[in-house]
Order: C-alpha cells, then sequence, then structure tokens
C-alpha cells in the first residue's frame, strides 16, 4: 500500500512540474510578438507532422543555407482540395522563412476556378513586392488558363517547345433540361425575389437578358485576367486580348508572342536565378507534397449512358449533382 502511495506522490509532482512549466512557457510566448510566435508554432507544428505540405523537403543541390532557392509544384486542376491547400502552405512557408533568396514554380495544369487562380497570383506578387524575391516559373506538360494566369506576374517563364500554354480567356458551363423536364411532366418552380435569382436554372433555357447578364459576369473576369497578363508580361492589353481568344500555344509559338521568354527546364531556370539575382552557391530544395496523379485531373468523364437500361432518368441525376455554373479559368471545359 505505501508503495502505490509513493507512486501516486510521484504522478502528483510530475503534474505540477508540467503544469509550472506550461505555465512559465505561456507567460514567455505571451511576450513574443504574435508574428514571431505564429512562426514558431508552424514550425513546431510541422516538424512533428509527417503529413504537413511543408513538413518534408528534399535538397535538390546542396550549399549556403542562408541563402536557399525553392521549388514548388502545382500538378492539377486549380481548385479546393488538398492540392491548392498545399500549395498555399508552402507560399505562406516561403514567405515567413527569411533564409529563401528565389522561388521556381513549376505548373502543369489545365486552370481552374477564378477565385483560386487569384488567391495564387496574388500570394505570388506578395512574396515579390514584400520579400523582394524574384519568382520564376517552369511549365512542364501544360500551363493553361488559369495554369497561364498564376504564373504571368512570374519574373521569368520557362516552357518546353511542346507545352502547352495560353487559353487566355473565361468559360461558364451550364445545362437545360428543359426538354427532358417536358418528357417526364416535371416543372421546375422557383419562387425568387428577383428575375436573375434564377438565372442558369437547369430546368428551363437562358433568356437572352439572362445570357447577357452571366457574359457580362465573364467580362468582368476576363477583364482582370488581361490585366494581370498585361502587368506580368509588360505588354499592353490591345496587344494580349489579340492572344486572348481562348487558343493554346506551344512553348515555341508562346515565346514568339511574348507569353514565354525562353525555352528551357528547371535546371535552366536554377542557373538562370543563381546568375541574375548574383546567388552565391544557394542551397536548392523542393517540397515534397502529396502524390496527387496528374491523371486525376485529366481524366475524361465516363460515358453516364448506360445503354442497356432505359437511361434519360439516370442521366438527369447524374447531370443535376453537378456543381453550378462559375467562371472559370479553364481549357476543355
Amino acid at each position: 500500500m505505501k508503495k502505490n502511495n509513493g507512486k501516486r506522490w510521484i504522478a502528483v509532482a510530475i503534474a505540477l512540474l508540467l503544469f509550472v512549466a506550461s505555465t512559465l512557457v505561456s507567460n514567455k510566448s505571451e511576450k513574443i510578438e504574435n508574428k514571431q510566435a505564429d512562426k514558431l508554432k508552424n514550425e513546431y507544428l510541422n516538424q512533428f507532422n509527417p503529413f504537413s505540405a511543408t513538413a518534408n523537403k528534399n535538397v535538390l543541390e546542396e550549399g549556403d543555407k542562408k541563402n536557399k532557392i525553392a521549388v514548388l509544384s502545382y500538378e492539377g486542376a486549380i481548385g479546393d482540395g488538398d492540392v491548392y491547400d498545399s500549395f498555399m502552405e508552402q507560399l505562406d512557408d516561403i514567405y515567413e522563412d527569411d533564409s529563401v533568396k528565389g522561388v521556381i514554380m513549376q505548373v502543369n495544369s489545365p486552370g481552374g476556378a477564378v477565385y483560386n487562380s487569384e488567391q495564387i497570383a496574388n500570394k505570388i506578387k506578395e512574396i515579390q513586392s514584400e520579400k523582394k524575391i524574384p519568382v520564376f516559373t517552369v511549365m512542364k506538360t501544360m500551363a493553361a488558363s488559369g495554369g497561364y494566369y498564376i504564373s504571368a506576374p512570374t519574373d521569368k517563364i520557362y516552357a518546353s517547345n511542346e507545352t502547352l500554354t495560353g487559353s487566355i480567356g473565361v468559360i461558364m458551363s451550364s445545362r437545360s433540361f428543359q426538354g427532358l423536364f417536358e418528357k417526364y411532366g416535371i416543372k421546375e418552380q422557383n419562387i425568387t425575389t428577383g428575375k436573375m435569382k434564377d438565372a442558369g436554372s437547369i430546368g428551363k433555357d437562358m433568356t437572352d437578358e439572362q445570357k447577357k447578364y452571366f457574359q457580362e459576369l465573364i467580362n468582368s473576369s476576363f477583364d482582370r485576367f488581361i490585366k494581370v497578363v498585361s502587368q506580368g508580361r509588360s505588354m499592353k492589353e490591345d496587344e494580349v486580348k489579340k492572344l486572348a481568344d481562348g487558343r493554346v500555344y506551344d512553348g515555341a509559338q508562346a515565346k514568339n508572342n511574348g507569353l514565354v521568354d525562353k525555352i528551357g527546364n528547371l535546371d535552366n531556370a536554377i542557373e538562370d536565378m543563381k546568375k541574375d539575382y548574383k546567388l552565391d552557391n544557394p542551397e536548392v530544395f523542393e517540397y515534397e507534397g502529396y502524390d496527387y496523379p496528374f491523371t486525376k485531373f485529366f481524366s475524361k468523364a465516363q460515358n453516364i449512358v448506360d445503354k442497356n437500361s432505359s437511361s434519360d432518368l439516370a442521366i438527369l441525376k447524374e447531370l443535376m449533382e453537378k456543381d453550378s455554373p462559375l467562371p472559370m479559368y479553364y481549357y476543355g471545359k
């Protein structure tokens, strides 16, 4: 019995020591600036969280750890999800790391949501303007539409001759099942507070007024796209508009029309960044993110028509579950 009591007192003593230690740490951390405290917290969490998008960094070239070039990659469609979240986390990590003196972004994307594309581009501009460090882009198989949008603000763009890029423009997809509804005696009955509240509703065809309304929305997004390219590439807006009919260009064409600076790859970009910005013996590292299969974002939708059954209702169910119409910086929608 005495032995058990002794163990209890030891446990109580340990608990008290932990409480005192946590109190001291808490008081000390309150004296640290909020930004510095957040930085320390993130570093601590990343150190013990192997699943963090910034935890695993692969050194490509050994060198000065106070003089680093960071390499990160965006693979796939741009939109909400793990790929986007991880990429933004990596950009935040770069912003907080004063040892990073240059950034090379590899892009392999057909584009995607206008909001997410803008957020990435804005973060890149923030790194350039506030951290005063260069950001280069290396395009891989495809950097089209939103993929080009996030590349345009960077200081230098590389592509292969066979890269597909450009596709400067906006698309909004919508569907009308009015004919199918009529076939099955289905009527859509929306009660709204305004005539545009149910614009784009799947149960009826758009009116000319509704089409004009949506056209104005995507024109607004398009104007912002043109400005991003114009500012990033130091081109007049009229020059950009001549290239912005939605078509893609291969890398050689993009270089000739000013959308790309150089035909090259990651190695070329690293060497040029060292030379152009006088980075002597920098450590070059890349973020090792999750393994997101590229095919996940480029696989074509399977045929939803089952030829061996009555498929009209199956088609209706499948298509009705799709997202509402949204403006997209996307190629091949």
